[in-house]
């Protein structure tokens, strides 16, 4: 209409603005997603030329795909009992539906035009990035972040460390197709990895080692010569094989570095003064260290009151745990006694760590080192799941299992997941307390689940066909943006918040739009 009025290509570049503001809103708000969105509609409906729209609607496999998946989980409403919850979960998956249409119906025809929105993505991520690391270190503001996780300042963390994974795999083709000034793609990704380390994001991990096989995958490709493949092959999976060792040694628990006796009770200190202990079975132990013994309190609570502000018997550190206990636990993991002879060997960052509430030298080293430490004490401490993401994504997945066991064919209806997770954990006799019930943490079968068999194959099959699809046209960018998300898929329900639908969303028809212009095949 606006076309015909002006007789410019209006609505062709209402849209790109449209997808730029999208791509831009992503590592921030929900806000310009929704306003994004609703322009995209919008945009459609003024048009008004429905025999184009249709068209392009209807040539699209990938878009008779999706909707095959959307009929299926919309016919488990037939067998939900609770209809309101049902059209909820349908209500909060629309937007999985909607960018795909209304930018399938006026999709971009030049290729400089999805740089653009790439290149508005990228700024918007490293921006976002930016502002989060200067906040959490301080380089502007006070806020006191109570977990690493808490970095990401926007969006949820585990989707933001799938954009900034998207956002490497955008630099990596950058360099690959010989854009201009390469040297930022090479800084931007350093950047971007950096953050990955630092956010301590599984996620981000995940989906980072899976980036990386890819990039081997086209790397292996390309080489036409036989014996340069094969070393490259065998370099590396010998790195692959030390990564995996690496990770099988560093997640085996710490064994104790010393052992409590039972003559050990009534030591004394050299001031004289008495230790206590706990029970020897009832000692918690720290890096390989015994927490509740050997501490000399009176002694700890008089130098901890010269070298810290914070009040050793009342006060707490900026998580908010007692400082007395961290103190604990801190000298502990670097094999002291809680002594005034022992305290004299902390170093004032070792006071500012307590302070922080890292309990534990391991914890405040940050990085990898930390997660892996973080993960070694979830395994080593398997009794009580809540409050530790690992065994509570084990309790969820086997609440999974347990419901599609009891429903392989048609799931339990996309209305009745909830009920049937409650069930399923009283079945289990899970130890998760009630807020920490969740779905099963893996979106292929929370679809199984919820609408059964058939509807997870078609749902399988729309990311399979694309990822089988875009590996056979060497689409290094859509190869990309698939292995991030199927990833996700496995260790999330990606699909359950308005953020991860939207990137999947605008990701999936950005790709299946652009196939043609992007790449040959």
């Amino acid at each position: 209409m606006l076309d015909k009025l002006t007789g410019k290509s209006v609505h062709y570049y209402i849209q790109l603005v449209a997808m730029m503001g999208i791509a831009a809103g992503l590592p921030f708000s929900k806000i310009p997603l929704s306003i994004g969105t609703m322009l995209l509609g919008l945009n459609v409906i003024l048009l008004w030329d429905w025999k184009t729209v249709w068209k392009n609607w209807s040539s699209n496999r990938w878009l008779w795909l999706l909707f095959a998946y959307f009929a299926l989980e919309l016919l488990s409403v037939l067998w939900t009992t609770d209809k309101h919850e049902a059209w909820n979960m349908i209500r909060r998956e629309l937007t999985l539906y909607a960018i795909p249409l209304t930018i399938i119906a006026i999709p971009l025809t030049d290729f400089k035009h999805y740089k653009w929105v790439v290149l508005t993505f990228l700024v918007a991520v490293f921006l976002s990035s930016f502002i989060n690391t200067g906040t959490y270190f301080h380089w502007w503001g006070s806020k006191v972040y109570d977990d690493i996780r808490s970095l990401s300042l926007f969006v949820s963390h585990l989707r933001y460390a799938m954009m900034i994974i998207l956002a490497v795999v955008f630099c990596a083709a950058w360099w690959i197709r010989k854009f201009p000034y390469r040297w930022i793609a090479v800084l931007l990704a350093a950047w971007f990895i950096y953050y990955t380390i630092l956010s301590q994001i599984w996620m981000g991990v995940f989906t980072l080692s899976g980036v990386v096989l890819m990039m081997f995958w086209f790397k292996v490709k390309s080489i036409r010569t036989l014996w340069i493949k094969r070393t490259f092959i065998a370099s590396f999976s010998a790195c692959i094989l030390f990564v995996g060792i690496f990770l099988y040694i560093n997640l085996q628990p710490t064994p104790h570095k010393m052992q409590v006796k039972r003559e050990d009770y009534g030591k004394k200190t050299v001031n004289g003064n008495e230790y206590t202990f706990d029970l020897i079975w009832k000692i918690n132990w720290e890096n390989g260290y015994p927490v509740q013994a050997f501490i000399a309190d009176g002694e700890l609570e008089k130098e901890w009151s010269k070298a810290s502000a914070v009040n050793y018997r009342t006060g707490v550190d900026l998580k908010g745990n007692p400082i007395r206990n961290i103190l604990w636990r801190y000298m502990t993991s670097k094999g002291l006694r809680k002594d005034s002879v022992d305290f004299q060997k902390m170093s004032k960052q070792d006071i500012r760590n307590v302070e922080l509430g890292f309990a534990s030298v391991e914890m405040a080293k940050g990085g990898i080192s930390a997660q892996l430490y973080r993960m070694r004490g979830q395994l080593s401490n398997a009794e009580d799941p809540n409050g530790k993401s690992l065994l509570e994504k084990i309790e969820s997945l086997k609440a999974g299992i347990t419901i599609i066991r009891s429903h392989p064919l048609i799931g339990v209806g996309i209305g009745d997941m909830k009920t049937a997770f409650a069930q399923a954990y009283k079945t289990n006799h899970s130890k998760l307390t009630l807020e920490n019930q969740h779905l099963t943490h893996n979106q292929f079968l929370t679809t199984w689940i919820a609408a059964g068999i058939i509807c997870f194959c078609a749902f399988a099959a729309l990311w399979f066909i694309q990822l089988a699809t875009a590996l056979r046209i060497n689409a290094f960018e859509w190869t990309g943006f698939l292995v991030i998300t199927m990833l996700s898929f496995l260790i999330e329900d990606t699909l359950q918040t308005q953020t991860g639908v939207s990137f999947v969303a605008f990701f999936f028809a950005f790709f299946i739009t652009g196939r043609k212009i992007l790449y040959r095949g």
